[in-house]
């Protein structure tokens, strides 16, 4: 479980010896809003770099409902986990443009380009450590503190210079994501903003007005730790 973000421009550098601009070009995919590029269970074809926009990892589960696992956006790679068949599905959450690399051309290209390989292994490595990270936080934090840590990570890879950043998803998938019922996300997410912690400024922009409360949170404070203040009646 993760959330995922690297630098597109690294990949395009690191592969211009690689890539002729036909092969980019035929590379290059679009998804729209809410559109799959892989289901769970589909024969592993291709590697996916996400140039731009966000994706989601998800798992279905016995019951019907989905578990996510991940968000991803430019500069993740995707397809590289499992064996020979896909192990999440893979659904677009923004516009998303993707670049796709065959798996039988891997070898040959990290021969040809030992300069794509080491980004890839880059890549890989930031993005099992984040794994690891969130796998070791979520387990054992509140709901204030998952969604704390939540918000900080996001804003990590997008936040403006005033802190605010795009948050695409649904409150359904950040549910699926924290393991927190829709109605518990709704309601931190209203708490959070009574605290003057974070403003929507619409519903899917966020900015961050008090990043010292959230950090607090998301290192293990309490709600009411380290001056964090009650709510204003």
């Amino acid at each position: 479980m993760s959330i995922n973000g690297g630098n597109f421009a690294e990949f395009e550098q690191a592969a211009a010896g690689s890539w002729s601009m036909s092969d980019s070009q035929r590379s290059a995919r679009q998804l729209g809003t809410h559109q799959h590029l892989f289901f769970e269970g589909d024969k592993r074809t291709h590697v996916f770099i996400v140039e731009s926009g966000w994706v989601k990892l998800y798992r279905t589960l016995i019951d019907g409902q989905r578990q996510v696992v991940g968000f991803c956006n430019g500069g993740s790679i995707l397809g590289l986990e499992g064996g020979d068949d896909h192990i999440n599905s893979c659904e677009s959450v923004t516009a998303v443009k993707v670049r796709s690399i065959p798996i039988g051309r891997l070898a040959e290209l990290f021969v040809r380009d030992p300069g794509l390989a080491s980004q890839l292994l880059r890549q890989m490595g930031r993005q099992l450590g984040a794994a690891q990270a969130q796998l070791t936080t979520l387990g054992a934090q509140s709901a204030e503190q998952k969604l704390a840590s939540f918000l900080l990570s996001f804003a990590s890879y997008s936040a403006s210079e005033d802190d605010e950043f795009d948050l695409p998803m649904r409150r359904t998938e950040m549910g699926e994501f924290l393991g927190l019922r829709l109605e518990t996300v709704s309601r931190k997410m209203s708490e959070f903003q009574r605290r003057k912690w974070i403003r929507m400024a619409s519903l899917y922009r966020c900015r961050i007005l008090n990043r010292d409360a959230l950090e607090n949170l998301s290192e293990g404070g309490e709600v009411e730790d380290a001056g964090l203040g009650r709510l204003p009646h």
